[in-house]
């Protein structure tokens, strides 16, 4: 195990869980111990999960796959959406809509109406309104800009849903599960490893924690280059494999 990585999450206080009194029994091989009555995270464990979990959604990348993050959460939001942004993928960080995943071709309406409105303020539209008109359009469009804002480019439902904090995103979760839609988090010591495909085991309630996960996920999906016309991995593998098999036919 890497000691110099273990430190760092120390530093960066990914050990820290929740009370003792408010936890899950599931989470209970990923605790290390009680301090002054807080969990603390076997980091030993936390770093294995984490190689998994990145590993994993590196593959999807490779494969076109597309990532909606979901972190509402206040520590977690400039992280995630910023993560989001520069890898490419879509982020919810301000407000989760009920029906986003489960009614979808309804929410994809309402985020037309918001591209629209903001193309409208952008360009003046809402200029030559009555004021009290224009009042309205603004109010409207500052509303559906934190339901919206990191949504404007998904045309189509996500492959892949990763929270920050299952017990806070549980109804992003439950919506993702019932559409089958693989579901990744991060998840503190009350989480339910159950409901995801992945996670990490981690502190969910520091900033610092929080952006040392999200910038170790941004650096490996950064560097990510997406596989072209070959589909997905195991396509191009077993391909390759079959290429094997005929050159050495050949060969004998």
């Amino acid at each position: 195990m890497d000691k110099k990585l273990l430190n760092s999450m120390f530093d960066a206080l990914l050990h820290i869980g929740n009370k003792a009194n408010y936890w899950n029994p599931k989470m209970r091989s990923y605790i290390y111990g009680v301090t002054n009555g807080i969990h603390v995270f076997n980091l030993v464990k936390t770093v294995n999960e984490f190689e998994n979990l990145k590993n994993e959604l590196v593959n999807l990348t490779k494969e076109g796959k597309k990532i909606l993050f979901v972190a509402t959460k206040l520590q977690a939001r400039d992280a995630f959406s910023k993560l989001a942004t520069e890898t490419g993928n879509y982020y919810v960080s301000e407000k989760w809509v009920p029906g986003l995943l489960t009614n979808f071709k309804t929410i994809r309406k309402r985020i037309n109406t918001y591209i629209k409105l903001l193309a409208d303020s952008e360009n003046g539209a809402f200029d030559v309104l009555p004021k009290k008109e224009k009042a309205a359009k603004l109010h409207e469009l500052e509303k559906l800009d934190k339901a919206f804002k990191g949504l404007k480019d998904m045309k189509k439902l996500p492959d892949v849903v990763f929270v920050v904090d299952w017990a806070f995103e549980k109804q992003a979760v439950k919506e993702a599960n019932t559409l089958k839609i693989p579901a990744y988090a991060v998840l503190n010591t009350n989480g339910d490893p159950d409901l995801v495909e992945a996670f990490i085991p981690a502190n969910t309630n520091s900033v610092k924690s929080l952006d040392f996960i999200a910038d170790a996920l941004k650096k490996e999906l950064s560097a990510v280059k997406p596989v072209k016309k070959g589909g997905s991995i195991k396509k191009i593998a077993d391909k390759k494999t079959t290429a094997r098999k005929t050159t050495k036919k050949e060969e004998k």
